[in-house]
Formats: structure tokens, C-alpha cells, sequence
């Protein structure tokens, strides 16, 4: 079974859990995908829909309670006490509160993110010699017989 956390461990794991996710951050991401809800609200099939003005904000609110920014800190949190122990937890945190940490806490998303960039640009360059690969080995099914109709016999005047 796991151990509980103390509640000193707990308290510096929401610490640390609120450097590691700022509520800026938290809100960036909450307009990133209210812009993905909006976009595929729009792109779905034969839609031709008309988003009243208030739309985008009411979008908004939805992501937003759906992932309340103290919710996703307390999961942050709970994660945080159950991968260190309190004694990490508070050199973990002694750490982001030193110039060092704190610029890493602001640059290693960005640095994180360009890498991730760039790891898809180069797996979709090399995508379709992958599938070329892939497929060469691979035989269609055969054609299937068309399947009959059930035929019922019915007698008339029934």
C-alpha cells in the first residue's frame, strides 16, 4: 500500500506543484484548448455554424471547469508526494526558489516544447518511408463472395 504522505510533505508537493504548473501557464493552456473545441465545433462534418459573439469566453468557461486550475495542482501535488520523499521534496523546492531553479522552471517548458516540435517535424519527414516499409510485407484479404439476401418464402394472403 502506499504511504501517506505528512502533511508538511503534502504542503511543499502543492509548493512545488504551483511553481511547476503557474496559473498563467494553466490559462494559456485552457485558451489553447477552448481554441481546439472551437475548431472542431467548426470543422465537424456539414457544419455551417454560427458562433454567437460571447462564444469564445463561454468556451472558455467550460475548459476551465472541466479543469479547474486547484484540481490539476492537487493532482500535480499528489504525484509530486508519491515519486519523493519529504526530505527531496524540500530540497526539491529549496532548488526552484534558487535563481538557478527558477530559470529553469522558465526555460525547461520552452526548451521541452521545441523539442517535442521538432521530434514530430522529423517523424512526419519520415513517415512515409515508414509506411512504404511497413506496407510492403502486408497482402489485401481476399474478396469476399458477395453474401446472399435471406429469402423468405412468403405465401400469399398471409
Amino acid at each position: 500500500a502506499p504511504v501517506q504522505a505528512t502533511p508538511a510533505a503534502q504542503a511543499r508537493a502543492t509548493d512545488i506543484a504551483r511553481l511547476v504548473l503557474p496559473k498563467d501557464e494553466w490559462s494559456r493552456a485552457v485558451d489553447m484548448l477552448s481554441q481546439d473545441v472551437q475548431a472542431r465545433l467548426q470543422g465537424h462534418p456539414g457544419s455551417q455554424l454560427k458562433f454567437p459573439p460571447d462564444f469564445g469566453a463561454k468556451v472558455h468557461g467550460e475548459v476551465a471547469k472541466a479543469l479547474p486550475y486547484d484540481e490539476l495542482v492537487a493532482m500535480h501535488a499528489k504525484a509530486l508526494s508519491g515519486a519523493f520523499s519529504e526530505a527531496e521534496l524540500t530540497d526539491l523546492l529549496a532548488f526552484y526558489r534558487t535563481p538557478l531553479g527558477e530559470k529553469s522552471l522558465k526555460v525547461l517548458p520552452t526548451v521541452t516544447g521545441n523539442v517535442a516540435q521538432q521530434t514530430q517535424a522529423r517523424f512526419e519527414q519520415k513517415m512515409p518511408e515508414i509506411m512504404q516499409r511497413l506496407s510492403s510485407g502486408l497482402k489485401h484479404p481476399a474478396p469476399q463472395p458477395a453474401a446472399k439476401a435471406p429469402t423468405t418464402k412468403a405465401k400469399a394472403g398471409q
